[in-house]
């Protein structure tokens, strides 16, 4: 008697924890594979997966993204049909059609006391089932009933398949069995078809294919796959099928019939290219993606080499993108790309490329040139195209674009060079204000050198404590003396010397090292704060970058109770930028400060587009009026006006106003006139060392250094300014 066991294949198994992309590369090498068991650690079955619903999962959207990476118990069937070896064969077939047919038909695992033996498939079924029913008929000749029975089972078998099998005799080729899958696929009778061979319904040059393919595996004995047949349907249509053949022997050992079964793999196929084509193009826009672009890049170059012509690369970046999707909302964001990618396909010729490489950048390769003339135009053509109106839902948008590019073979002949240099472009475009095209300068790539030495540097100085921490006084012209002092930063590096802030604190904030900055230089400047007068207070500059950390209200209550300082004496000075971004959250992160006790600063102020409905919405402690009024206020009638109309504002709002970067006693009786109540600038002053500035307001203090995050905005744009050092304090107070 049979059992499975004499059925069971050898299969190589997975692991729970194995990845499906591993899984999606197995298949696809081997093609034969059908099913794969899933195994535990003790090497007991634990699920199953079948090949056709693996590819169709991934095949859905995103499918590939969401399981490469994951492990394939997320995509295993964890029932599978599992049974042990020594099961009868017969009685496992009839259980098994009775209840889980479908089951039956993917394949099943065998298993020997319950550990992994081998898989089991509807193939070797039938072959084992032939055999069984012929030594059935051998020994039971003269048993009718057990003999139609027998039958009865191979026809059930064989109609409850899902793929077609067909049988066909070794002599003369003729059919002799078609099931109903059979039937459906073909959309041919088996009643027109048994007794009939290929001829019958093929073309001759077809169906000799067909006669000689029957021939090679009857002569073989071994299994052959077709992996792709294209077989004509009765309705002019073509199946296509993965067709696996094999002899069956007669009695003399000789074969006999040729069994085929036939596997409908059209939406197989239609998942492998859906898979294929999420891999290389963007769902979004349907524009090639960043994989196919750098393969488009890297063949016109090849081109290019041999017909000695030029190639241009354009990198494309979507000005003011983020503030379309942040007010208008993903669909409107989305929509926008979507039209963003017609209008450049609008703008190429034919066998250009145009990719989404990003978010909201693009990228074009432009072949086919002989100078910069066509790619002068073609930069010039995007950047008006995506200059235009957008009407998106109801919604008319308008938002430019910058473009860099990089030409080949003159800056580079290799795709990621030419990339990074038209990235560099780029760059460049969007910092002289954007809306604009740029190529590739070779002092782009020396600037670039030294920003990324430059970094390193940074990097390296914030490990070896490089940094040092400088105070500039704020006078008060009520009480005729110095109430606070703004810290600031220094850098003085061992080679550059003293680097200005206005060259790395924009780098420090782009690297991200601007919050570790931040919090060094609160907790140091309130250390040294704390030795100060009580009337003496304490300003720190906090930057946009920080409101991003939760942990900043956390961060200030931990400054000032291990430095001893009281909340009233520190003073935190925000621009308007803090409150453009994110300002509900902002906002609420200032109230909380203010909570504290904290004196809340608006700095720069003026110079802002929404400054004052900010005043209405916080109770801001001091304004600072902006150095660029102040340094006017003699000569601009425009500048004074504006001074006043401040002042006068403060007052009425009960709010401290401080002119910056006072520098001449004109300036300075000119802001008395005027009743200004506070000053800071070089004429008090210039930045000092904490252990000067501790000397001045008559404290001995221990000389620190040390990084700080401020700066006043003189020393941010540079200024060239007189050193009146503590003259001007010292005249205030005679």
């Amino acid at each position: 008697m049979f059992t499975l066991r004499d059925t069971v294949s050898s299969l190589a198994p997975a692991r729970a924890d194995d990845l499906g992309k591993t899984l999606y590369e197995r298949f696809r090498e081997e093609p034969d594979t059908l099913i794969v068991p899933v195994l535990d650690d003790e090497d007991r079955p634990i699920g199953l997966v079948e090949r056709n619903a693996f590819f169709l999962r991934m095949a859905a959207e995103y499918g590939r993204a969401l399981y490469a990476l994951r492990p394939i118990s997320v995509l295993m069937d964890p029932a599978p049909l599992m049974v042990e070896a020594d099961v009868e064969l017969a009685a496992f077939t009839s259980d098994s059609l009775s209840y889980r047919a479908s089951d039956l038909l993917r394949g099943f695992i065998v298993t020997d006391g319950g550990r992994y033996l081998g898989v089991g498939t509807v193939l070797g079924l039938l072959q084992a089932a032939n055999e069984t029913n012929r030594r059935g008929v051998e020994a039971l000749a003269a048993a009718k009933a057990s003999a139609d029975q027998a039958h009865t089972f191979m026809t059930a078998v064989v109609e409850a398949i899902p793929s077609m099998v067909f049988v066909k005799r070794a002599d003369d080729h003729t059919y002799v069995l078609l099931n109903r899958a059979g039937e459906k696929i073909l959309g041919h009778a088996r009643a027109d078809m048994i007794g009939r061979t290929d001829a019958d319904f093929y073309p001759a040059e077809q169906a000799a294919i067909y006669r000689e393919r029957d021939a090679e595996v009857i002569s073989s004995g071994e299994v052959r796959v077709i992996e792709e047949d294209h077989v004509p349907r009765k309705d002019g249509s073509i199946a296509l099928l993965r067709t696996k053949k094999i002899a069956i022997p007669g009695p003399d050992g000789q074969a006999e019939y040729l069994l085929g079964v036939s596997e409908d793999i059209a939406e197989r196929k239609r998942a492998e290219a859906q898979i294929a084509r999420l891999a290389h193009y963007d769902p979004l826009t349907d524009l090639p993606n960043r994989l196919l672009f750098q393969k488009d890049l890297s063949s016109a170059l090849a081109r290019a080499a041999r017909r000695e012509d030029l190639v241009a690369v354009h990198c494309i970046d979507l000005d003011r993108f983020k503030t379309v999707n942040d007010t208008l909302g993903h669909p409107i964001g989305d929509a926008l790309l979507r039209a963003a990618a017609e209008r450049l396909r609008g703008c190429v010729r034919e066998g250009d490329t145009v990719a989404r490489v990003g978010g909201d950048e693009f990228a074009v390769v432009q072949t086919g040139l002989t100078d910069l003339s066509d790619a002068t135009r073609l930069a010039s053509r995007i950047v008006e195209a995506l200059a235009q109106t957008f009407d998106l839902q109801g919604h008319q948008v308008m938002i430019g674009a910058s473009v860099g590019v990089a030409m080949s073979p003159n800056d580079g002949s290799d795709s990621d060079e030419l990339l990074k240099k038209a990235d560099m472009a780029l760059y460049r475009a969007k910092a002289d204000g954007r809306g604009a095209f740029h190529f590739f300068e070779r002092a782009m790539d020396e600037q670039l050198q030294a920003r990324r030495a430059l970094e390193l540097d940074l990097r390296l100085a914030l490990a070896e404590g490089q940094f040092t921490l400088h105070y500039q006084p704020l006078f008060s012209l009520g009480a005729d003396r110095v109430m606070g002092c703004e810290a600031l930063l220094r850098w003085n590096h061992p080679t550059r010397g003293m680097v200005s802030p206005a060259d790395f604190i924009p780098l420090a904030e782009e690297i991200g090292l601007i919050n570790p900055l931040g919090e060094w230089v609160l907790r140091e400047a309130c250390r040294e704060a704390a030795g100060w007068p009580e009337h003496v207070r304490l300003a720190v500059n906090l930057s946009p970058a920080q409101f991003r950390d939760k942990h900043l209200v956390g961060t200030v209550v931990s400054a000032l109770a291990v430095s001893g300082l009281p909340a009233e004496r520190l003073e935190l000075e925000i621009t308007e930028s803090v409150l453009l971004q994110d300002s509900v959250g902002n906002m609420s992160i200032l109230h909380d400060l203010k909570a504290l006790g904290v004196r809340i600063s608006m700095d720069d102020f003026g110079t802002g587009y929404s400054s004052l409905s900010y005043l209405r919405s916080f109770p801001f402690d001091k304004i600072k009026i902006d150095q660029t009024f102040v340094r006017d206020i003699l000569d601009d009638a425009d500048a004074l006006a504006i001074i006043k109309a401040v002042l006068d504002l403060g007052a009425s709002l009960g709010i401290t106003t401080t002119a910056e970067g006072v520098e001449t006693v004109e300036q300075l009786d000119e802001l008395r006139r005027q009743g200004c109540g506070e000053i800071q600038g070089y004429f008090i002053s210039r930045p000092k060392p904490a252990a000067e500035i501790a000397a001045m307001l008559g404290v001995a203090v221990a000389q620190q250094g040390g990084p700080i995050l401020t700066f006043s905005q003189g020393e941010k744009e540079g200024l060239t300014l007189q050193a009146w050092g503590d003259e001007g304090a010292r005249r205030l107070g005679a």
